[in-house]
């Protein structure tokens, strides 16, 4: 399967009515989640799931009690972590005090190896403008295969997966519904649906 991307233009910083240069951009097919990682790292290792998820806790949380201790954290392979920080603006450092500078986020920097490894990432573009969007049954395929490898899709996801609205996107998860070719769980931010219990086996 090849990485999709398209080319888009940002708005001018200035406000005139200058274009900006085009350049390309990932559309993702959607969103590989911890326990999807779990399952294909236990096909390749021969570890067990239960050992892998307790490892990327265990990891998860020393990093995080590190980074608050004020050190950078590198993840051999992945890359390097690092804690930003954000407080009010000040024309003198003695403006401001601990008390008021506050966590902001956490940075990550792509390590050697990683970069090493997408340098020859396939990539075609997907077309643009209006007619483009697959039909039904194409949309239904492609919903299909992704469920065979993950639990479950969001609303989000399934758009991201077929280039669909979020209107066409409710539409078509509601036919499939009421079909009876896919169960919905969860409340609206958290709703996710899956295949039937009785097709997953």
């Amino acid at each position: 399967m090849c990485a999709r991307y398209r080319m888009v233009r940002n708005p001018n910083p200035t406000g005139d009515k200058k274009k900006q240069a085009l350049h390309p951009r990932v559309v993702p097919y959607g969103t590989i989640r911890t326990n999807d990682l779990i399952e294909e790292a236990e096909a390749r290792s021969g570890m067990s799931g239960a050992d892998l998820k307790g490892a990327l806790r265990v990891i998860a949380d020393v990093m995080a009690s590190r980074l608050d201790q004020g050190y950078n954290v590198e993840l051999e392979e992945l890359g390097f972590f690092s804690v930003s920080l954000s407080s009010r603006p000040v024309m003198d450092k003695k403006e401001i005090r601990s008390e008021s500078i506050h966590f902001k986020n956490v940075n990550f920097r792509c390590g050697k190896y990683l970069k090493n490894k997408l340098k020859t990432m396939d990539l075609e573009r997907m077309p643009e403008g209006k007619g483009v969007l697959p039909p039904f049954e194409e949309r239904v395929r492609r919903l299909t295969e992704y469920l065979e490898k993950h639990h479950y899709i969001t609303c989000g996801d399934y758009r991201e997966l077929t280039g669909c609205s979020k209107y066409r996107a409710l539409e078509d998860l509601k036919k499939l519904i009421d079909e009876g070719k896919l169960e919905k769980n969860g409340y609206r931010s958290t709703r996710v649906y899956s295949l039937p219990s009785s097709v997953e086996g």
